[in-house]
C-alpha cells in the first residue's frame, strides 16, 4: 500500500461531505421552486347597478324574491408563492431532518479538517497494531562483526597428513593494558626415544596473551642422534638434521597463568611441517608442554630479558642465554 494513502484520508471526508452539503442545498432549492402552485380565484362577482330609486325595494324584490339562495361562497385566499415543497410536512418535520443532516455534515466536515490539519502539522503517526504487517522493510539487526581476539580452534588429535594445519602461524593477540608477550630460545631436549639413539629437538617458544585470550607458537627444530641425551651442539656430536615441526595452540586449549610478572603456559600442541611446494600437513603427534617464562633482569619501559623453562614429560630444557634471544614485554 502506498504509505502516502493514510494522509488522504481525510480530504476525501471532507470532500465527501462538502459534496452531500451542495446536494441537500440544491434538493432544498429544487422543492421551493417546485412548490404546488396555487388554486385558480373564481371569476370575481359583477356588481349590481345602482337602484334608480334607492328608497324604493320593489327593484330588489323583483331581482332576488323571498326564497331565493345566497350567491358561491368566497374562495379560499391563495397560498403564498414561497410555500414549502409538498413533501414537506404540515408541522416541519422535513425541514427539521434537512438541517439535522446538515448539522451532522458540517460536523463530518469540521473533524476531517482537523485531522488533516494535524497530519499536515507532523504529529507523529499512531502505533502500529501488533501483528499488523507494514509495507515498509524491516531492518534486520546487524550482525555483529567478530572479535579481533577470537581464534579458530585446532584440532587436539589430529591424523597424520591430515590438511588444515598453519592457519594461525601469523596470527597473534592484541595486546592491550593487561597484554604480555614473551619469546624464549631452549637447549636441547628428547622427542622421542629410538632402538638406536633419540630424535631431539632445540624448541623456540612464542606467547601473546591478554585478558582471557592467548596464542603460542612453538618450533621444533628435530635432530637424529646417537647419544642417549641431547647434545649441545647436534651438529659437531655427530647428529643428522631431520624435519622441523610446527604447532599453533590458541586459548582455551592453551592455559595461560600469570604470576606478577612471571607467566606459565600448559597445552598440547599438535605439530605440523610444511613441506615445499605442498600445503602444511599435520604429522599426527602431539606434544603436552609446560613453559615457563620470567624476567632475567631489570624491567625498563615495560621490556626484560627473559629466561624459562619447557618441560616435556620427564625432560626438561632450559632457555639459552644468549642475548636477544629471550624477552618479555608487558603492555601495561
Amino acid at each position: 500500500m502506498d504509505p502516502s494513502a493514510p494522509a488522504a484520508v481525510p480530504w476525501v471526508v471532507l470532500a465527501v461531505a462538502l459534496l452531500g452539503l451542495a446536494g441537500l442545498a440544491a434538493v432544498a432549492l429544487t422543492g421551493r421552486w417546485r412548490a404546488a402552485p396555487p388554486p385558480a380565484a373564481p371569476e370575481p362577482r359583477r356588481p349590481r347597478p345602482a337602484p334608480r330609486w334607492p328608497d324604493d325595494d320593489l327593484p330588489g324584490f323583483l331581482a332576488a324574491p323571498p326564497g331565493t339562495p345566497a350567491g358561491p361562497p368566497a374562495p379560499p385566499p391563495a397560498p403564498a408563492l414561497d410555500a414549502e415543497p409538498a413533501a414537506a410536512g404540515p408541522d416541519g418535520t422535513g425541514r427539521a431532518v434537512a438541517g439535522a443532516a446538515a448539522t451532522a455534515l458540517l460536523l463530518v466536515a469540521a473533524l476531517a479538517g482537523v485531522a488533516a490539519a494535524g497530519r499536515d502539522g507532523g504529529d507523529p503517526p499512531a502505533q502500529a497494531t501488533p501483528g499488523a504487517r507494514s509495507s515498509w522493510p524491516t531492518p534486520e539487526p546487524a550482525t555483529p562483526a567478530p572479535s579481533p581476539t577470537s581464534l579458530p580452534p585446532v584440532p587436539s588429535d589430529p591424523l597424520p597428513g591430515e590438511g588444515g594445519a598453519g592457519v594461525l602461524a601469523d596470527r597473534s593477540v592484541p595486546l592491550d593494558r593487561d597484554g604480555v608477550l614473551a619469546r624464549l630460545a631452549f637447549g636441547g631436549i628428547v622427542v622421542e626415544r629410538q632402538a638406536v639413539g633419540t630424535t631431539v629437538a632445540y624448541p623456540s617458544v612464542s606467547v601473546t596473551a591478554d585478558g582471557g585470550t592467548a596464542l603460542a607458537h612453538l618450533r621444533l627444530p628435530t635432530w637424529n642422534c646417537l647419544t642417549a641425551e641431547a647434545p649441545a651442539d647436534p651438529a659437531a656430536a655427530g647428529c643428522v638434521r631431520s624435519r622441523t615441526e610446527y604447532a599453533d595452540l590458541p586459548s582455551p586449549a592453551l592455559t595461560v597463568t600469570r604470576e606478577g610478572r612471571d607467566l606459565r603456559l600448559t597445552g598440547r600442541f599438535p605439530t605440523y611441517t610444511r613441506p615445499i611446494g605442498t600445503a602444511p600437513a599435520y604429522t599426527g603427534r602431539v606434544y603436552d608442554l609446560t613453559v615457563t617464562a620470567s624476567p632475567a633482569g631489570p624491567v625498563r619501559d615495560g621490556t626484560a630479558p627473559a629466561e624459562g623453562t619447557l618441560f616435556l614429560g620427564t625432560d626438561r630444557a632450559v632457555s639459552l642465554d644468549e642475548p636477544g634471544l629471550g624477552v618479555v614485554r608487558y603492555a601495561g
